[in-house]
């Protein structure tokens, strides 16, 4: 039933929806409920419907056109993410999800093991989609639903962690990210911020602000996005250039850039007002019960993708990725439907916690970007078998197999779920151990979790002081 209402409205419309039932529960005005719920979903839909997929079909199909005119041919190729959503949710997993996931939430928000209130119903798609592939590898629901819920609640924590460096960096107060998507770099931006701050690479400050200081009209974030859409464009159709039509399309590819740079920030300050009424109304509650304690809202990394520094990131990956595909040893997939997409979500997380240095994260995101290539590979195997055991007819892709981009976060709870010996679910039990190992030492120590995810507390509380 959920998951029928969810693709009825869509996660644009029903969140607004949810929000004004929720606000109304709380006793928010009815006029200010209704009111805040427009503006989140004019926010949302702008992003969403609008946004993003303009901007994503506008760069997606120029670094297709530039992979295909390779003439290199992989055996297995992806369609899109809308792909493995449609498989999530054809499941059983996928009909349980959205119910087991809201239970799993408000239960670790009742127990103070998270401070994230998860409201991205639509999302919990990823936790679905790693738990049929468990459950069709391991042939035990069980299983599957313990991997599922697993992702979950390693999100939430990972939500957490991150919530206060997103929130300064995107300027998006109240709100968390437990997006496997988004998140999907995480792990290994701390790894390579860490070898980076040790070799002082960090202390290279280039980011959009740093570049539009230091070179002005061609730093501006728009102008930036502008250059380097049309550098893919003039590679994608470098054959095609006696065409006016291919000019035509390549402006149309930098203007679309930068105009989605440009719009970006206007879409998420419509959402922040949306969301002021139900983050009042909660702190309010909160204060009132003598309670100290905040509670985030958790949405889609889609809100974080436009930010200049991860654009640019993002878009130097992508780059980077075309070459990649073909050169990396064992990769077997080409990243086609999602290569306008991937890098933008796996480096919205990672850019916030380099503090956008483009370089540290144009690093990490690539390495993220090689384990997908990795996964890919490997769930791809099975993938066009799994779709077509469950109903879902293939997409053409010639000579090719379809197959999943898999992003480091999915593969790796899809390797753990299926990990097992003499019937014993080894990886579940050891996911569940370092699961419950982290919520012990983030709630020993929130602020060493926070530094190590990037958040500058000290730099903050000086600046108030001084201001004071």
């Amino acid at each position: 039933m959920f998951n029928v209402v969810i693709k009825a409205f869509g996660a644009a419309v029903l969140l607004p929806l949810i929000i004004l039932v929720f606000e109304l529960l709380l006793r928010v005005n009815f006029s200010k409920a209704l009111r805040s719920a427009l503006y989140i979903g004019i926010g949302l839909n702008t992003l969403t419907s609008i946004l993003n997929p303009y901007f994503m079909g506008l760069i997606g199909k120029a670094v297709s056109d530039m992979i295909t005119g390779s003439g290199v041919n992989l055996p297995y190729v992806d369609t899109g993410w809308s792909l493995l959503a449609s498989l999530a949710y054809s499941t059983l997993i996928g009909a349980l999800i959205i119910p087991i996931g809201i239970v799993v939430n408000l239960v670790m928000v009742f127990l103070h093991w998270t401070d994230t209130l998860d409201l991205d119903l639509w999302n919990f798609w990823h936790w679905a989609f790693v738990g049929s592939l468990v459950y069709y590898a391991t042939n035990n629901l069980v299983y599957g639903l313990l991997s599922a819920i697993a992702i979950e609640m390693f999100l939430l924590i990972l939500g957490d962690a991150t919530a206060p460096t997103m929130q300064k960096f995107f300027n998006l107060p109240g709100l968390a990210w437990p997006h496997a998507s988004g998140q999907g770099g995480t792990l290994i931006a701390l790894p390579v911020k860490w070898i980076c701050d040790k070799i002082g690479l960090s202390k290279i400050k280039l980011n959009s602000q740093t570049i539009r200081d230091r070179l002005g009209l061609l730093g501006d974030a728009s102008v930036i996005g502008f250059i380097i859409a049309v550098i893919i464009g003039l590679i994608a159709w470098s054959s095609k250039l006696g065409d006016l039509q291919v000019w035509g399309s390549l402006f149309a590819l930098g203007i679309g850039t930068a105009a989605y740079i440009f719009m970006y920030p206007k879409a998420t300050a419509a959402l922040m007002e949306g969301f002021e009424p139900l983050t009042s109304r909660v702190s309010e509650m909160l204060s009132k019960s003598g309670s100290q304690r905040g509670l985030n809202f958790g949405m889609d990394s889609a809100l974080c993708i436009g930010h200049p520094d991860v654009i640019t990131t993002g878009l130097l990956v992508m780059l980077t990725t075309v070459p990649l595909m073909f050169l990396l040893p064992g990769n077997r997939i080409l990243i086609l439907g999602d290569i306008g997409v991937t890098p933008f979500f796996l480096a919205s997380a990672v850019t916030a916690i380099m503090g956008g240095n483009i370089i540290t994260s144009y690093i990490a995101t690539t390495i993220s970007m090689i384990i997908t290539l990795y996964f890919s590979s490997a769930v791809s195997v099975n993938f066009a078998s799994l779709l077509t055991s469950i109903g879902i007819a293939l997409p053409d892709t010639g000579s090719a197999v379809v197959g999943a981009d898999t992003r480091p976060l999915h593969g790796l709870f899809w390797m753990l779920g299926k990990w097992t010996i003499g019937g014993i679910p080894v990886g579940i039990i050891l996911t569940f151990v370092v699961i419950f190992a982290m919520l012990f030492f983030f709630h020993r120590n929130k602020t060493g979790w926070y530094k190590a995810f990037g958040y500058e507390e000290e730099k903050e509380e000086t600046v108030a002081e001084a201001n004071s």
